[in-house]
Protein backbone atom coordinates (compact mmCIF):
# COMPACT_ATOMS: atom_id res chain seq x y z
CA UNK A 1 0.00 0.00 0.00
CA UNK A 2 0.95 3.44 -0.61
CA UNK A 3 2.28 5.44 2.97
CA UNK A 4 -0.60 7.96 3.92
CA UNK A 5 1.21 11.22 4.79
CA UNK A 6 1.69 10.46 8.12
CA UNK A 7 3.68 7.66 7.45
CA UNK A 8 5.94 9.07 5.02
CA UNK A 9 9.97 8.93 6.75
CA UNK A 10 10.82 12.45 8.40
CA UNK A 11 14.05 12.54 6.81
CA UNK A 12 12.55 11.59 3.41
CA UNK A 13 9.94 14.19 3.41
CA UNK A 14 12.35 16.77 4.35
CA UNK A 15 14.98 16.26 1.54
CA UNK A 16 12.42 15.56 -0.98
CA UNK A 17 10.81 19.37 -0.22
CA UNK A 18 14.41 20.93 0.01
CA UNK A 19 14.19 22.56 -3.99
CA UNK A 20 18.19 22.46 -3.49
CA UNK A 21 18.46 19.06 -3.23
CA UNK A 22 17.80 17.11 -6.23
CA UNK A 23 18.34 13.49 -7.00
CA UNK A 24 22.21 14.06 -8.14
CA UNK A 25 22.43 14.99 -4.38
CA UNK A 26 19.89 12.58 -2.75
CA UNK A 27 21.75 10.05 -4.41
CA UNK A 28 25.48 11.10 -3.87
CA UNK A 29 24.47 11.92 -0.57
CA UNK A 30 22.79 8.91 0.78
CA UNK A 31 26.14 6.25 -0.35
CA UNK A 32 28.80 8.40 1.59
CA UNK A 33 26.66 8.83 4.64
CA UNK A 34 24.61 5.72 4.77
CA UNK A 35 20.99 6.78 5.47
CA UNK A 36 18.74 9.29 5.29
CA UNK A 37 18.82 10.00 8.56
CA UNK A 38 22.51 10.71 8.74
CA UNK A 39 22.10 13.29 5.17
CA UNK A 40 19.70 15.58 7.25
CA UNK A 41 21.54 15.54 10.24
CA UNK A 42 24.95 16.64 8.19
CA UNK A 43 26.81 19.30 8.38
CA UNK A 44 27.47 21.34 5.26
CA UNK A 45 30.70 20.52 5.21
CA UNK A 46 29.63 16.97 4.93
CA UNK A 47 28.19 18.09 1.45
CA UNK A 48 31.07 19.53 -0.27
CA UNK A 49 32.92 16.93 -1.87
CA UNK A 50 29.54 14.74 -2.53
CA UNK A 51 28.90 16.40 -6.08
CA UNK A 52 31.66 19.05 -6.03
CA UNK A 53 29.59 21.52 -4.96
CA UNK A 54 30.26 24.91 -4.15
CA UNK A 55 30.30 26.03 0.07
CA UNK A 56 27.26 28.65 -0.88
CA UNK A 57 25.40 25.76 -2.32
CA UNK A 58 26.22 23.25 0.34
CA UNK A 59 25.35 25.96 2.96
CA UNK A 60 21.97 26.37 1.13
CA UNK A 61 21.27 22.66 1.31
CA UNK A 62 22.07 22.41 4.66
CA UNK A 63 19.52 25.25 5.67
CA UNK A 64 16.63 24.40 3.27
CA UNK A 65 16.67 20.91 4.87
CA UNK A 66 16.11 22.12 8.67
CA UNK A 67 14.06 24.52 7.22
CA UNK A 68 11.57 22.77 5.41
CA UNK A 69 8.19 21.89 7.69
CA UNK A 70 7.37 18.38 6.67
CA UNK A 71 3.90 18.52 8.65
CA UNK A 72 2.03 21.02 6.66
CA UNK A 73 3.56 19.55 3.32
CA UNK A 74 1.42 16.33 5.12
CA UNK A 75 -1.71 18.68 5.55
CA UNK A 76 -1.51 19.78 2.15
CA UNK A 77 -1.41 15.84 1.12
CA UNK A 78 -4.28 15.06 2.91
CA UNK A 79 -6.33 18.21 1.48
CA UNK A 80 -5.88 16.60 -1.89
CA UNK A 81 -6.08 12.59 -0.74
CA UNK A 82 -2.37 12.37 -2.51
CA UNK A 83 -0.25 9.37 -0.95
CA UNK A 84 3.69 8.66 -1.34
CA UNK A 85 5.67 5.73 -2.34
CA UNK A 86 9.28 6.03 -1.08
CA UNK A 87 12.17 4.28 -2.54
CA UNK A 88 12.50 1.06 -1.48
CA UNK A 89 8.90 0.25 -0.77
CA UNK A 90 7.10 -2.56 -2.52
CA UNK A 91 5.08 0.09 -4.11
CA UNK A 92 7.65 1.78 -5.79
CA UNK A 93 7.87 1.49 -9.13
CA UNK A 94 10.26 -1.67 -10.10
CA UNK A 95 10.79 -0.57 -13.85
CA UNK A 96 12.20 2.93 -12.25
CA UNK A 97 13.60 1.57 -9.06
CA UNK A 98 16.80 0.18 -10.97
CA UNK A 99 17.54 3.82 -13.51
CA UNK A 100 20.73 6.37 -12.50
CA UNK A 101 19.41 8.37 -9.73
CA UNK A 102 15.14 7.76 -9.32
CA UNK A 103 13.23 9.48 -6.97
CA UNK A 104 13.38 8.90 -3.21
CA UNK A 105 9.75 9.51 -3.12
CA UNK A 106 6.85 10.24 -5.51
CA UNK A 107 3.50 12.09 -4.46
CA UNK A 108 0.68 9.61 -6.04
CA UNK A 109 -2.79 9.94 -6.57
CA UNK A 110 -4.83 6.79 -7.10
CA UNK A 111 -4.56 3.10 -7.75
CA UNK A 112 -0.51 2.43 -7.25
CA UNK A 113 -0.65 -1.09 -8.72
CA UNK A 114 -0.79 0.51 -12.07
CA UNK A 115 3.14 1.12 -11.30
CA UNK A 116 3.59 -2.43 -11.61
CA UNK A 117 1.68 -2.85 -15.24
CA UNK A 118 3.94 -3.40 -18.41
CA UNK A 119 3.64 0.33 -19.54
CA UNK A 120 4.51 1.89 -22.90
CA UNK A 121 5.09 6.07 -22.72
CA UNK A 122 3.84 8.00 -25.31
CA UNK A 123 4.43 11.47 -26.10
CA UNK A 124 4.81 14.04 -28.78
CA UNK A 125 3.88 17.38 -30.06
CA UNK A 126 1.89 19.41 -27.64
CA UNK A 127 0.73 21.50 -30.68
CA UNK A 128 -0.14 18.69 -31.91
CA UNK A 129 -1.50 18.09 -35.82
CA UNK A 130 -5.51 16.10 -36.32
CA UNK A 131 -2.59 13.15 -37.79
CA UNK A 132 -0.56 13.05 -34.39
CA UNK A 133 -4.04 13.08 -32.07
CA UNK A 134 -5.76 10.70 -34.01
CA UNK A 135 -2.40 8.11 -34.07
CA UNK A 136 -1.41 8.51 -30.22
CA UNK A 137 -4.95 7.39 -29.99
CA UNK A 138 -4.95 5.26 -32.07
CA UNK A 139 -1.59 3.17 -30.69
CA UNK A 140 -2.80 4.33 -26.86
CA UNK A 141 -5.76 2.39 -27.39
CA UNK A 142 -4.94 -0.59 -28.80
CA UNK A 143 -1.91 -1.00 -26.58
CA UNK A 144 -4.28 -0.34 -23.21
CA UNK A 145 -7.04 -2.98 -25.16
CA UNK A 146 -4.08 -5.47 -24.72
CA UNK A 147 -3.28 -4.61 -20.25
CA UNK A 148 -0.51 -2.84 -21.78
CA UNK A 149 -0.54 0.56 -19.31
CA UNK A 150 -0.14 4.11 -21.05
CA UNK A 151 1.78 6.32 -19.58
CA UNK A 152 2.48 10.31 -20.51
CA UNK A 153 2.59 13.87 -19.33
CA UNK A 154 -0.52 15.12 -18.82
CA UNK A 155 -0.04 17.68 -21.29
CA UNK A 156 -1.67 19.24 -23.93
CA UNK A 157 -1.91 17.27 -27.79
CA UNK A 158 -0.53 13.82 -27.98
CA UNK A 159 -0.31 13.24 -23.95
CA UNK A 160 -4.17 14.04 -23.66
CA UNK A 161 -5.00 12.38 -26.93
CA UNK A 162 -2.99 9.08 -25.45
CA UNK A 163 -4.56 9.41 -21.82
CA UNK A 164 -7.92 9.55 -22.91
CA UNK A 165 -8.12 7.24 -25.33
CA UNK A 166 -6.46 4.45 -22.44
CA UNK A 167 -9.52 5.06 -20.88
CA UNK A 168 -12.20 5.23 -23.21
CA UNK A 169 -11.50 1.52 -23.27
CA UNK A 170 -11.54 0.66 -19.71
CA UNK A 171 -7.14 0.44 -19.76
CA UNK A 172 -5.08 2.30 -16.96
CA UNK A 173 -3.04 5.32 -17.83
CA UNK A 174 -0.25 6.94 -15.44
CA UNK A 175 -0.19 10.80 -15.79
CA UNK A 176 3.33 12.09 -14.67
CA UNK A 177 3.53 15.57 -13.74
CA UNK A 178 5.82 17.97 -14.03
CA UNK A 179 4.18 20.37 -11.31
CA UNK A 180 2.89 19.68 -7.69
CA UNK A 181 -0.63 17.31 -7.56
CA UNK A 182 -2.10 20.26 -5.88
CA UNK A 183 -0.92 22.70 -8.62
CA UNK A 184 -2.26 20.80 -11.60
CA UNK A 185 -1.50 22.28 -15.50
CA UNK A 186 -2.43 22.73 -17.67
CA UNK A 187 -5.24 24.20 -15.48
CA UNK A 188 -8.04 22.57 -18.73
CA UNK A 189 -6.25 19.64 -17.52
CA UNK A 190 -8.01 19.04 -13.77
CA UNK A 191 -10.98 17.14 -15.17
CA UNK A 192 -9.01 15.02 -16.96
CA UNK A 193 -7.04 14.17 -14.48
CA UNK A 194 -9.82 13.52 -11.98
CA UNK A 195 -11.34 10.97 -14.53
CA UNK A 196 -7.47 9.60 -14.21
CA UNK A 197 -8.23 9.08 -10.67
CA UNK A 198 -12.31 7.81 -10.62
CA UNK A 199 -10.95 5.20 -13.26
CA UNK A 200 -8.37 3.52 -10.62
CA UNK A 201 -6.00 5.44 -12.99
CA UNK A 202 -2.99 6.98 -11.33
CA UNK A 203 -1.40 10.48 -11.34
CA UNK A 204 2.04 10.86 -9.73
CA UNK A 205 4.59 13.79 -9.40
CA UNK A 206 8.53 14.53 -7.99
CA UNK A 207 7.32 17.30 -7.07
CA UNK A 208 5.98 18.51 -3.48
CA UNK A 209 1.90 19.61 -3.50
CA UNK A 210 2.03 22.90 -4.24
CA UNK A 211 5.42 22.79 -6.91
CA UNK A 212 4.46 25.49 -9.46
CA UNK A 213 4.68 24.14 -13.61
CA UNK A 214 8.65 25.28 -14.03
CA UNK A 215 10.60 24.77 -16.64
CA UNK A 216 13.64 23.06 -15.12
CA UNK A 217 10.49 20.52 -13.76
CA UNK A 218 10.19 19.21 -17.29
CA UNK A 219 13.17 16.88 -17.86
CA UNK A 220 12.82 15.20 -14.92
CA UNK A 221 9.17 14.81 -15.71
CA UNK A 222 10.86 13.09 -18.75
CA UNK A 223 12.82 10.70 -17.59
CA UNK A 224 10.14 9.44 -15.03
CA UNK A 225 7.94 8.87 -17.79
CA UNK A 226 10.80 6.70 -19.66
CA UNK A 227 11.85 5.15 -16.62
CA UNK A 228 8.07 3.73 -16.14
CA UNK A 229 7.86 2.55 -19.70
CA UNK A 230 9.36 -0.77 -21.15
CA UNK A 231 9.44 1.30 -24.58
CA UNK A 232 9.10 4.78 -25.10
CA UNK A 233 6.97 5.90 -28.67
CA UNK A 234 7.13 9.53 -29.80
CA UNK A 235 4.63 10.91 -32.08
CA UNK A 236 4.92 13.85 -33.62
CA UNK A 237 8.22 15.92 -32.37
CA UNK A 238 10.30 18.95 -32.98
CA UNK A 239 14.12 18.12 -33.85
CA UNK A 240 14.53 19.68 -30.01
CA UNK A 241 11.55 18.70 -28.57
CA UNK A 242 10.66 17.34 -24.91
CA UNK A 243 9.38 13.99 -26.20
CA UNK A 244 12.61 13.53 -27.77
CA UNK A 245 14.49 13.82 -24.71
CA UNK A 246 12.23 10.97 -23.31
CA UNK A 247 13.40 8.84 -26.26
CA UNK A 248 16.62 9.77 -25.71
CA UNK A 249 16.47 8.87 -21.78
CA UNK A 250 15.00 5.45 -22.81
CA UNK A 251 18.06 4.36 -24.74
CA UNK A 252 21.01 6.42 -23.26
CA UNK A 253 19.92 5.83 -19.25
CA UNK A 254 17.54 3.39 -19.30
CA UNK A 255 18.46 0.83 -22.05
CA UNK A 256 15.65 0.56 -23.38
CA UNK A 257 14.79 0.84 -27.29
CA UNK A 258 12.36 3.56 -28.02
CA UNK A 259 9.94 3.84 -30.96
CA UNK A 260 8.57 6.63 -33.25
CA UNK A 261 5.86 6.99 -35.64
CA UNK A 262 6.80 8.37 -38.96
CA UNK A 263 5.63 11.62 -40.16
CA UNK A 264 5.38 13.93 -43.55
CA UNK A 265 9.15 14.61 -44.20
CA UNK A 266 7.86 18.50 -44.67
CA UNK A 267 6.28 18.94 -41.12
CA UNK A 268 8.12 20.23 -38.81
CA UNK A 269 6.18 18.66 -36.55
CA UNK A 270 7.61 15.16 -37.36
CA UNK A 271 10.96 15.97 -38.22
CA UNK A 272 12.32 15.30 -34.67
CA UNK A 273 10.76 11.65 -35.53
CA UNK A 274 12.20 11.40 -39.04
CA UNK A 275 15.63 12.02 -38.12
CA UNK A 276 15.41 9.74 -35.10
CA UNK A 277 14.60 6.70 -37.36
CA UNK A 278 17.10 7.89 -39.93
CA UNK A 279 19.58 8.30 -37.52
CA UNK A 280 18.96 4.46 -36.32
CA UNK A 281 18.12 5.64 -32.85
CA UNK A 282 14.72 4.74 -33.04
CA UNK A 283 12.62 1.81 -34.35
CA UNK A 284 10.43 3.18 -37.25
CA UNK A 285 6.28 1.58 -35.93
CA UNK A 286 3.54 1.97 -38.68
CA UNK A 287 0.83 0.04 -36.53
CA UNK A 288 0.42 -0.95 -32.87
CA UNK A 289 1.15 -4.03 -33.59
CA UNK A 290 5.00 -3.12 -34.67
CA UNK A 291 5.02 -1.18 -30.88
CA UNK A 292 4.52 -4.28 -28.90
CA UNK A 293 6.68 -6.52 -30.56
CA UNK A 294 9.35 -4.01 -29.45
CA UNK A 295 8.12 -3.73 -26.14
CA UNK A 296 7.43 -7.58 -25.40
CA UNK A 297 11.29 -8.11 -26.62
CA UNK A 298 12.54 -4.64 -24.17
CA UNK A 299 10.79 -6.66 -21.61
CA UNK A 300 12.40 -9.70 -22.49
CA UNK A 301 15.56 -8.49 -22.01
CA UNK A 302 15.14 -7.21 -18.84
CA UNK A 303 13.65 -10.53 -17.17
CA UNK A 304 9.85 -9.32 -17.04
CA UNK A 305 7.28 -12.01 -16.89
CA UNK A 306 5.01 -10.52 -20.27
CA UNK A 307 3.96 -7.08 -20.97
CA UNK A 308 0.49 -8.74 -20.57
CA UNK A 309 -1.47 -7.93 -17.49
CA UNK A 310 -1.46 -10.82 -15.57
CA UNK A 311 -5.20 -12.38 -14.24
CA UNK A 312 -4.26 -12.07 -10.37
CA UNK A 313 -7.96 -12.81 -9.65
CA UNK A 314 -8.32 -15.76 -11.40
CA UNK A 315 -5.37 -16.52 -9.05
CA UNK A 316 -7.22 -16.39 -6.23
CA UNK A 317 -4.85 -13.86 -4.90
CA UNK A 318 -5.45 -12.08 -1.45
CA UNK A 319 -5.14 -8.18 -2.26
CA UNK A 320 -2.43 -7.66 0.59
CA UNK A 321 -0.31 -10.44 -1.19
CA UNK A 322 -0.46 -9.31 -4.59
CA UNK A 323 2.93 -6.40 -4.77
CA UNK A 324 4.80 -9.20 -3.44
CA UNK A 325 3.86 -11.76 -5.85
CA UNK A 326 4.41 -9.74 -8.52
CA UNK A 327 7.59 -8.63 -7.32
CA UNK A 328 8.46 -11.89 -6.56
CA UNK A 329 7.62 -13.40 -10.00
CA UNK A 330 9.87 -10.75 -11.59
CA UNK A 331 12.74 -12.14 -9.22
CA UNK A 332 11.87 -15.81 -10.11
CA UNK A 333 12.05 -14.80 -13.64
CA UNK A 334 15.69 -13.31 -13.28
CA UNK A 335 16.78 -16.29 -10.75
CA UNK A 336 14.85 -19.70 -11.43
CA UNK A 337 16.83 -21.06 -8.49
CA UNK A 338 16.82 -18.75 -5.93
CA UNK A 339 16.60 -20.17 -2.52
CA UNK A 340 13.45 -19.38 -0.13
CA UNK A 341 15.59 -17.84 2.21
CA UNK A 342 17.25 -15.29 -0.12
CA UNK A 343 13.48 -14.90 -1.14
CA UNK A 344 12.51 -13.73 1.91
CA UNK A 345 14.89 -11.73 2.41
CA UNK A 346 15.05 -9.73 -0.92
CA UNK A 347 10.52 -9.37 -0.26
CA UNK A 348 11.70 -8.75 3.77
CA UNK A 349 9.20 -10.76 4.93
CA UNK A 350 9.67 -14.14 6.91
CA UNK A 351 10.30 -18.03 5.28
CA UNK A 352 6.62 -18.98 6.12
CA UNK A 353 5.32 -16.15 4.28
CA UNK A 354 8.02 -16.24 1.53
CA UNK A 355 6.76 -19.96 0.89
CA UNK A 356 3.13 -18.67 0.37
CA UNK A 357 4.24 -15.55 -2.20
CA UNK A 358 6.27 -18.15 -4.30
CA UNK A 359 3.50 -20.55 -4.69
CA UNK A 360 1.50 -18.00 -6.26
CA UNK A 361 4.15 -16.22 -7.91
CA UNK A 362 5.20 -19.95 -9.51
CA UNK A 363 1.33 -20.01 -10.57
CA UNK A 364 1.60 -16.57 -11.86
CA UNK A 365 4.69 -16.81 -14.53
CA UNK A 366 3.11 -20.15 -15.61
CA UNK A 367 -0.08 -17.82 -16.59
CA UNK A 368 2.19 -15.35 -18.26
CA UNK A 369 4.12 -17.82 -19.75
CA UNK A 370 1.39 -19.11 -21.64
CA UNK A 371 0.32 -15.90 -22.70
CA UNK A 372 3.64 -14.82 -23.77
CA UNK A 373 3.70 -18.08 -25.95
CA UNK A 374 -0.06 -17.47 -27.34
CA UNK A 375 0.51 -13.36 -27.60
CA UNK A 376 3.81 -14.29 -29.62
CA UNK A 377 1.78 -16.91 -31.96
CA UNK A 378 -0.68 -13.82 -32.55
CA UNK A 379 2.57 -11.81 -33.19
CA UNK A 380 3.85 -13.86 -35.92
CA UNK A 381 0.47 -14.17 -37.86
CA UNK A 382 0.57 -10.50 -38.70
CA UNK A 383 4.37 -10.13 -40.04
CA UNK A 384 3.81 -9.49 -43.22
CA UNK A 385 0.20 -9.41 -43.29
CA UNK A 386 -1.62 -6.39 -44.69
CA UNK A 387 -1.40 -3.25 -41.18
CA UNK A 388 -4.43 -3.28 -39.04
CA UNK A 389 -6.10 -0.48 -37.84
CA UNK A 390 -8.45 0.24 -34.75
CA UNK A 391 -11.99 0.61 -35.55
CA UNK A 392 -13.58 3.53 -34.62
CA UNK A 393 -15.83 2.31 -32.40
CA UNK A 394 -13.27 1.11 -30.19
CA UNK A 395 -12.05 4.72 -29.20
CA UNK A 396 -15.28 5.92 -28.72
CA UNK A 397 -16.81 5.79 -31.88
CA UNK A 398 -15.07 7.39 -35.14
CA UNK A 399 -16.56 10.75 -34.38
CA UNK A 400 -14.61 10.64 -31.04
CA UNK A 401 -11.05 9.52 -31.87
CA UNK A 402 -9.69 12.55 -30.95
CA UNK A 403 -10.97 15.30 -28.27
CA UNK A 404 -11.83 18.96 -29.39
CA UNK A 405 -9.01 21.47 -30.24
CA UNK A 406 -7.89 23.36 -27.70
CA UNK A 407 -6.10 26.50 -27.57
CA UNK A 408 -1.99 25.55 -27.06
CA UNK A 409 1.12 27.00 -26.30
CA UNK A 410 4.35 25.83 -28.05
CA UNK A 411 5.96 24.77 -24.79
CA UNK A 412 4.91 22.84 -21.46
CA UNK A 413 5.20 25.36 -19.49
CA UNK A 414 4.42 29.38 -19.08
CA UNK A 415 6.93 31.71 -21.08
CA UNK A 416 7.58 33.73 -18.27
CA UNK A 417 9.04 30.39 -16.67
CA UNK A 418 11.21 29.38 -19.36
CA UNK A 419 14.27 31.06 -17.50
CA UNK A 420 14.39 29.04 -14.21
CA UNK A 421 17.41 26.71 -14.03
CA UNK A 422 17.28 23.23 -13.40
CA UNK A 423 18.04 21.53 -10.23
CA UNK A 424 20.94 18.95 -9.48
Amino acid sequence: MPRAPEEIPEAVLRLALASEAGPAFHHAAFAALGSWEAVVRAPAAEFLPLTRMQPDRASRIHDEVRRVCPDTERRAMERIGAQAVVLGDADYPPLLAPVPQPPIMLWVRGRTATFHEDAVGIVGARQATAYGRAQAARFAAAAAAEGVAIVSGGARGVDAEAHRAALRVGGTTVAVLGCGLGEPYPPEHVRLFEEIVEAGSLLASEFPVGWPPMASNFPRRNRIISGLSLTVLVVEAGVSSGALITARHAIDDHLREPCALPGPVDSARSAGCNAAIRDGWAHAVLDPEDMLRLLDGNAERMGRPAFVRPDLEALGLPDELRASVVRAAEVMARRPRIGIDDLASTLAVDASRARIIRTFAEMLLAQVGAARKTRVRELRTVVGAPRTTLRGDALGGAGAAVSPECQVIEDDVPPSLDQVQPMA
